[in-house]
């Protein structure tokens, strides 16, 4: 975090507000919410980590505390009623220190009691105060505790998972080198990550698989015998076992849980593989994140992904933005509304226990994981609450109420075997940490093994199966997680058979992303049944021609957006990993009054939070209008847009350099004559030179006597001949002519089919009719400045961003849906005059810089002053005529563009 980010003006407002406050219970909780949203700009503290009323064993009296607010690895807030001793409480806080997870441990803690602050420098061991009026001029305090909030941990976590999974990877290659591969392999491996996690956990006695594992002869010679036979003792009831067996492997406790049932081949073991295996049992695995490493174990097998091993995992920041808006927030506001009841807090915690939680596109069980190890936590901060309102004993809590969270209540299914066990072993890797943590805290836990139940995960195609007849689905049923990433253009046979199969034959349904199938199915068993769902999907599905493919279908079956996640780039934290531009959307037949929107000024930045009344296909405030392929413009101020000229030529007549054009002047000037400058989407950005011969009503003779022109005429007449295309052949009629012409006979604006997102406006040109264009670019004939205006302003470069499709990140402008669906309220004279004057200002400022190319003038970075000025000028023109003010929000731009489209179409869709 910058300090950028710390406004004094906000400091000054905050601590007006709170400027009376005194009391701790009523008040300190919103303290620090708006603490943490108005100064650090902090909307979703889920995300984040920073939690309220942690409970902590305290290890000098053994009783449990209350932390009021822990960042972990960054804030510890112990918070007091006004004029309250600081001292005491910072006494009080340095106890919470000792008693957290090292791993929790942050170096900073803060008291305050309203009034005064105390920022206290663990490791430096320095404190300072300052009064809440003096909050603006102690900003720099802030930013030396927030300056790297939140990274640190993660990093650390991601190292360490990182070893752990190369130490299986190692174990799986040497297991590749003997020749063994396939499904038992990977039986094997997963149940030895078990037993490893196990004496490292106190599932079982520690070392003890690794004293059994090191009896073996160093050769590797009876090993595999050895663990054939600990499996079956492992699936074995200690009464049904027979009395010869050695006590080195009867005291080895019956597991169950399916984990040992299956019968496997007995390796052959290697001295390399025996070594691989010691190397596994010498690491501590107790601290493995099983949210992380799932991603990482599921990548051993492949040679390529071992390479990059810690770049491909969801983390858990990204996860929170599903399970947070989607389940998680309205729980936590559950439970502290009933924070101070008994009998309402018992019947939250026995509500926890009803939920259904599934993940049908599971992968190794990031989202299933995650959710459970916070749903544990959560039931535990009600235990421990229940714990010290009734005053029981701890037997007694345990007895009356015990577990209500468990692994029944989660569901996943993953079309890949390997993937699907380790999601089953990772979340009862994830339930055994939880158990841990509520020993430590309320002094017991549910016991461990035998493993009474498991996660109900299911190897199989989500696209094949219904999902009702595995997974019990109803209106406490929450469906979630990231299912598959492939584009139309990318699906394999088989991926764009389940997609035709999911869509039943519907219009468009072979234009759609893979993903979309994972919401067309849940909106209808939304409709259906009831419950929720949030996917994470690719932005694609909100932008193009799909929105309007997708959303009216769960229209329809009754089904809207409940919150979303605008474009923003999905990634973790480890080197070299790759970024994706996503979107998150829930759906709910239940909709909100208010729903939570949230926008990423920066796509890899943080998130800003709105409450918005709807949430259009668009993931814009505005009506649920779906826009469709147009043909001309909805606009009346807007003229044709239509493609450049298509070659199809083999490059013959349309691919010539600058030094060939040279040459063909010198050599045939009767070829030089038709010579043309030709400009397509590069040519225009980049300010290259390129020309075609344009042959268009040229003289025949000069055609048969021009051997530079006849040798490129009959060349593409050979090639348009052999095309397997009928369409095609037929142009071998007229091979001294571009396939398609469309070239403007007046000047026109070129404007470029694909542009960077990191543009804030499409660069766009003048270009007098004898420059001749390909159909990399659109072209509209310019009657005057006005329509040059209007695309090249802030509204129109936000309605591309929004409703363009794309190409990977870039957007891609399309005349049907992009620009004849833009429209602009009917123009006076005087606005007309307004845009032209802007527009040409804008111009002038270009052919200051005639040098540049349009790429070095519109580039993020390297944009002119003075251009960007003009068209601060020209967007302040443009958003009187939409009657917005020029510092109105992307936001409030769109809704008004929306708004306008909804009523010029009268397509108004109410739910």
């Amino acid at each position: 975090m910058s300090g950028e980010r710390f406004s004094a003006h906000e400091a000054r407002k905050f601590a007006d507000k709170y400027a009376q406050t005194t009391s701790e219970k009523q008040f300190a909780q919103t303290f620090w919410r708006d603490f943490f949203s108005q100064l650090l700009r902090i909307d979703d503290l889920t995300v984040t980590g920073i939690e309220f009323e942690v409970p902590v064993r305290s290890h000098l009296t053994g009783k449990v505390k209350w932390i009021d607010v822990l960042w972990s690895g960054v804030l510890l807030i112990e918070h007091k009623s006004a004029g309250e001793d600081l001292d005491k409480a910072e006494q009080q806080a340095r106890e919470y220190l000792m008693s957290l997870d090292q791993s929790k441990v942050p170096p900073v803690v803060m008291v305050c009691d309203f009034n005064r602050f105390r920022i206290i420098e663990i490791l430096a061991g320095t404190s300072y105060e300052f009064t809440l009026s003096d909050l603006p001029s102690n900003l720099e305090r802030l930013e030396v505790i927030f300056a790297n909030k939140g990274l640190g941990s993660t990093a650390v976590e991601i190292s360490a998972d990182t070893k752990a999974a190369n130490l299986m990877a190692n174990l799986f290659v040497e297991f590749e080198k003997a020749g063994y591969t396939g499904h038992e392999t990977s039986v094997f491996l997963v149940r030895v990550l078990f037993l490893l996690f196990a004496e490292d956990t106190r599932m079982i006695r520690k070392t003890m698989f690794t004293t059994y594992v090191s009896s073996s002869p160093s050769s590797g010679s009876g090993l595999g015998a050895m663990l054939q036979e600990l499996f079956l003792v492992l699936n074995t009831e200690k009464s049904n076992r027979p009395a010869s067996l050695s006590p080195e492997i009867g005291e080895f406790p019956y597991v169950n849980g399916g984990l040992f049932s299956e019968t496997i081949s007995n390796f052959s073991f290697t001295p390399a593989m025996r070594q691989a295996l010691l190397d596994s049992c010498a690491y501590d695995w107790s601290s493995i994140s099983p949210a992380i490493f799932g991603s990482l174990f599921q990548s051993v097998r492949d040679a390529e992904t071992r390479r990059t091993m810690g770049e491909h995992f969801t983390s858990e920041q990204n996860i929170m933005k599903v399970i947070g808006d989607l389940f998680l927030n309205d729980f936590t506001n559950k439970m502290n509304a009933a924070w101070d009841s008994p009998t309402q807090l018992r019947r939250f915690h026995n509500e926890l226990g009803d939920y259904i939680f599934f993940d049908p596109a599971c992968g190794s069980g990031n989202f299933l994981v995650v959710s459970l190890r916070h749903l544990r936590s959560l039931e535990l901060r009600v235990l421990a609450r229940l714990q010290e309102l009734d005053g029981t004993s701890q037997s007694q809590l345990d007895g009356t109420w015990g577990q209500k969270v468990g692994l029944h209540q989660f569901h996943g299914i993953e079309i890949d075997e390997w993937s699907a066990s380790i999601a089953k072993v990772a979340l009862h890797l994830a339930d055994h940490q939880s158990n841990l943590i509520w020993e430590e805290i309320i002094g017991t836990a549910p016991s461990r093994l035998p493993l009474k139940e498991a996660a109900n995960i299911i190897n199989a195609n989500a696209l094949d199966i219904d999902w009702a007849s595995r997974v019990p689905l109803g209106e406490m049923t929450y469906i979630m997680g990231n299912p598959p990433f492939f584009g139309a253009r990318f699906q394999t046979a088989g991926q764009k058979s389940d997609t035709l199969k999911v869509w039943g034959g519907s219009k468009g349904a072979a234009e759609m992303d893979f993903v979309s199938n994972w919401h067309l199915i849940a909106a209808r068993h939304i409709s259906k049944s009831g419950g929720q769902a949030a996917f994470v999907s690719t932005n694609s599905l909100t932008q193009g021609e799909q929105p309007g493919i997708l959303f009216p279908k769960l229209a329809a079956l009754g089904v809207g957006i409940s919150f979303a996640h605008r474009t923003f780039v999905w990634q973790n934290d480890a080197k070299g990993q790759a970024a994706v531009h996503c979107v998150i959307i829930g759906l709910t037949n239940k909709l909100p009054k208010k729903r939570r929107l949230w926008s990423y000024p920066e796509a890899k930045g943080q998130p800003v939070l709105r409450e918005v009344s709807n949430i259009n296909a668009y993931l814009v405030d505005a009506p649920d209008t779906f826009l469709t392929s147009r043909p001309t413009p909805l606009s009346t101020e807007l003229p044709k847009m239509d493609f450049g000229s298509m070659p199809n030529d083999g490059g013959f007549l349309s691919d010539i350099s600058s030094s060939e054009a040279e040459e063909i002047r010198k050599s045939d000037p009767i070829a030089g004559k038709y010579l043309r400058r030709l400009v397509g989407a590069r040519e225009l950005i980049h300010n290259e030179e390129r020309y075609c011969l344009w042959l268009v009503a040229a003289d025949p003779n000069d055609i048969r006597t021009s051997t530079e022109l006849s040798t490129r005429v009959d060349s593409v007449r050979e090639l348009r001949s052999s095309s397997k295309r009928e369409a095609t052949k037929k142009l071998a009629g007229r091979p001294s002519e571009f396939g398609e012409i469309r070239q403007p006979k007046t000047a026109y604006i070129a404007v470029p089919r694909v542009s960077s997102e990191n543009r804030d406006y499409v660069p766009m040109a003048v270009m007098p009719p004898d420059v001749i264009t390909n159909d990399a670019l659109l072209v509209v004939p310019m009657e005057s400045l006005v329509t040059f205006g209007l695309l090249e302003s802030r509204a129109f470069a936000l309605w591309n961003k929004t409703v363009s499709g794309r190409l990977k990140s870039d957007t891609r402008i399309s005349a049907t849906i992009t620009y004849n669906n833009f429209v602009v309220p009917e123009l006076q004279n005087e606005q007309r005059s307004f845009i032209e004057l802007a527009a040409q200002e804008v111009l002038s400022v270009r052919a200051d810089f005639a040098s540049n190319s349009l790429a070095d003038l519109y580039g993020i970075n390297s944009m002119p002053p003075a251009l960007r000025k003009a068209h601060a000028k020209l967007d302040s023109v443009v958003l009187k005529v939409f009657k917005l003010k020029s510092t109105a929000t992307d936001e409030e731009i769109l809704e008004v563009l929306f708004e306008l489209y909804a009523e010029a179409t009268k397509l108004l869709v109410k739910h």
